[in-house]
């Protein structure tokens, strides 16, 4: 059985399933540069029926992550805007302040608006985007069908991350996202393998939200920033941040029935930002709102672990990308274990649509239905020598540049990385999420705090205050980190305090003003040659880790293929070059 999960939308992706495993995916915006990409992802399915060697006419079924599919698609697999939602963008601004005088109105124009959706608005708006998509890829309609996008957040979380489905096990799936089929929040528990959603909170009243107005307040980008803002807020004094916390009072509140409420509906707080906190330090908003958002999520853990019985939490949606609210939720003395689902934002919906659509078919087929894991997530394009070769052969970057081929050349970088250079690698299959993983990365020494400005003004163009991250091997982990229920910290989606030797070996990787890291713990059953090369690097410095970075001028795209890794090389004061077995270094 052979499943595609798509999502379009912000960051639109794909993914492929088959027989139970995920074996392909990757974002759009790795194939036409344009980050977060809210287009149909057409590139991004190609790449997965290319790497299954099938095509679209093979694929039992395509699963869109959204029941409301908010924009069409023209037959040639092109995005097209709704007449209908255009007309509507003026008036939901208007509506946006009228709700912010009149919050008591929520509710009734959300039931309206709920009732004239699913009565008009979501029957016509899937059989257009259906019918459009069957001509594009040349397949049946009837195979495009539509999931529930927070089951997909769900799914995705459970299905993916816990190592082992093991039925004999309970979890509480937790789903926090800005709103997606007119949710913002769920609560399921999973009892022997029967899921039962206990709770669920409607559309405007998302403290996802909450915290990305506050990114757009501070004068940063909605949706795209948020890590800005939760990086900055460990600097702010407690002082400067008391300030501020107490305008947040009483904004949100969780009921009994596990339901969030707010007193001013999130989509239109930003007219409340605008009165209240105009005058406030930055930084003191930043640390006030992580602090806000860390509390009331941690009191909605709590309150779901006391009424279901579960202490074992699984996280799915785009708030948990917030890893410093992880790390909380981690600690909380109610919770025995924690699994954040990796990249949570919208474009892992994608594997929970695969799931479910694999989940589906087993039943109408009457087969057991038995998904597998995602141990790693190297489930991106590969280039062969081939395909470097092609892209090296042009004369103007043989003069521009010196190439050498290399035996081993992750031996030969860690030699570099000894030597205090700053290295770009890239090689193998690409990582599918927002998190470089080794493939598509930029390393360094992680000692070296020196070398850090020159990493962000020539390389990363990034904010100053913006902490770099870890790759650390799998048995230095409890050297470095803190992490007494032994969370699993292999994709970045994690903070952990650091102990006296991880400050000193990863000074340059940690966050400088609480230590905290966010690491790669690297297996060398996921990743060999990676391990291979860390393990190098510690054979000449005694230090387990590398600062990894991902390999992208900032506000683009981590890069996808070789032409992409030579022209940020280019655009970047980067000078080596690792691209698969050459060395390339600038002249």
């Amino acid at each position: 059985m052979i499943i595609v999960g798509f999502y379009k939308g912000h960051n639109a992706t794909a993914c492929l399933l088959k027989d139970g495993k995920i074996i392909a995916a990757a974002s759009e915006e790795r194939f036409n540069r344009v980050k977060n990409s809210d287009t149909f992802p057409k590139k991004a399915i190609e790449y997965c029926l290319e790497e299954a060697g099938i095509k679209a006419t093979d694929v039992d079924l395509f699963v869109r992550t959204y029941r409301h599919p908010e924009g069409y698609i023209a037959p040639d697999g092109e995005t097209k805007s709704s007449f209908f939602l255009t007309l509507l963008f003026s008036p939901v601004v208007y509506l946006r302040k009228f709700l912010f005088y009149f919050p008591s109105a929520h509710d009734v124009v959300i039931r309206i608006y709920n009732y004239f959706s699913e009565k008009f608005l979501v029957p016509n708006f899937q059989n257009h985007f259906r019918k459009n998509m069957s001509l594009f890829l040349g397949v049946d309609p009837r195979k495009i069908v539509f999931a529930d996008h927070h089951l997909c957040h769900a799914y995705a979380a459970y299905y993916g991350f816990v190592e082992k489905v093991n039925d004999k096990k309970d979890y509480l799936v937790v789903t926090v996202d800005g709103e997606g089929d007119g949710i913002c929040a769920t609560v399921s528990a999973v009892k022997k393998g029967v899921w039962k959603r206990i709770s669920k909170t409607v559309g405007g009243n998302s403290i996802a939200t909450f915290y990305g107005l506050i990114t757009q307040f501070l004068g940063m980008k909605m949706n795209e920033h948020e890590y800005k803002v939760m990086g900055l807020a460990p600097y702010v004094s407690k002082f400067e941040m008391e300030k501020v916390y107490p305008l947040f009072n009483g904004l949100f509140w969780i009921d009994r029935g596990l339901v969030f409420h707010t007193r001013i509906p999130s989509g239109s707080l930003g007219e409340y930002f605008k009165r209240v906190l105009c005058y406030k330090r930055f930084d003191g908003v930043a640390a006030a709102s992580q602090a806000y958002v860390e509390n009331i999520v941690c009191e909605f853990i709590k309150r779901a672990i006391k009424k279901s019985g579960i202490d074992k939490v699984v996280l799915g949606g785009g708030f948990f990308m917030n890893v410093k609210a992880n790390k909380t939720i981690s600690e909380l003395n109610e919770v025995s274990e924690i699994i954040p689902c990796p990249s949570a934002g919208d474009e892992s919906t994608v594997f929970g649509a695969a799931y479910w659509g694999y989940e589906k078919l087993c039943k109408e087929k009457r087969k057991d239905f038995c998904p597998l894991p995602i141990l790693g997530l190297y489930l991106g394009p590969n280039f062969d020598k081939f395909d470097v070769d092609l892209v090296l052969k042009d004369r103007l970057i043989k003069r521009k540049y010196k190439i050498e081929r290399v035996s081993n050349i992750d031996k030969k970088v860690a030699n570099l990385l000894a030597q205090g250079k700053i290295v770009a690698r890239f090689k193998g299959r690409m990582e599918w999420g927002a998190r470089a993983l080794g493939n598509r990365s930029i390393l360094m020494d992680p000692r070296r705090v020196d070398l850090k400005r020159e990493l962000n003004e020539q390389v990363k163009s990034r904010d100053f205050w913006m902490p770099f991250a870890a790759s650390i091997l799998e048995e230095n982990a409890t050297k470095y980190l803190v992490n007494p229920k032994k969370v699993d910290g292999s994709f970045m989606i994690m903070a952990f305090d650091t102990t006296l030797k991880g400050r000193e070996h990863l000074a340059a990787a940690i966050h400088p003003q609480d230590f905290t890291c966010r690491p790669q713990i690297v297996k060398n059953t996921v990743n060999s040659e990676y391990c291979g090369l860390i393990r190098e690097f510690k054979k000449k410095t005694g230090v387990g880790a590398v600062l990894n970075t991902s390999f992208n001028y900032h506000g683009e795209p981590i890069v996808c293929s070789p032409s992409d890794a030579l022209n940020t090389f280019k655009l970047t004061g980067l000078k080596y070059l690792a691209l698969d077995n050459y060395l390339i270094i600038k002249r």
